[in-house]
């Protein structure tokens, strides 16, 4: 019977000691989301171009949403090139920074105007950035973004169901020119 106690003693410290360690913080409802689609345009398999679509959805931010930034090959692995952009009516202040000597570049929207911000709750679409991926033996995937209301808040890009749209099916060409 004292075995019995001296376990069940040690069970309710080892209970009460792991209640007191604080717990885990739970992250809450992002802030802001992108999703992304993309969209395949055409062009060769070792230098296919495609076309990233994107929605910028304000969850919470008060004020709204005045700014969008979307980066590419920010893994250091020089996969795409810049192509083209879209930008929604009243966001057509857009820079695109150079590349890096990482090969990284990013496509930054402005609403200077101040009468299309995302404001809470809203979603905007119309952001679309076209480019050339220069690896045949992999997609694009999932990207950073920041958006700012005078603050700033980063995240991963959502993919919307369905990836990849319109991709060309293989030939035997493209597939001798895998084992070339």
């Amino acid at each position: 019977m004292r075995a019995f106690a001296n376990v069940a003693c040690l069970c309710l410290v080892l209970v009460l000691g792991l209640s007191l360690l604080p717990q885990p913080a739970v992250a809450g409802p992002a802030a802001a989301t992108v999703t992304a689609s993309l969209v395949y345009v055409g062009g060769p398999l070792e230098n296919r171009t495609f076309r990233f679509d994107y929605t910028v959805t304000n969850n919470s931010l008060e004020p709204s949403i005045g700014g969008f930034i979307i980066f590419f090959d920010a893994d250091g692995l020089n996969r795409a090139d810049f192509v083209s952009y879209t930008a929604p009516t009243y966001w057509e202040d857009v820079f695109v920074t150079p590349e890096g000597p990482d090969g990284s570049w990013n496509v930054e929207w402005d609403e200077l105007t101040g009468v299309d911000r995302i404001l809470p709750g809203d979603s905007h679409n119309g952001f679309s950035v076209t480019f050339t991926w220069n690896d045949p033996y992999s997609y694009p995937g999932s990207q950073g973004f920041e958006v700012w209301n005078g603050e700033a808040f980063d995240g991963e890009t959502i993919w919307v169901p369905g990836g990849p749209t319109g991709v060309n099916t293989a030939t035997w060409s493209h597939i001798k020119d895998l084992f070339r």
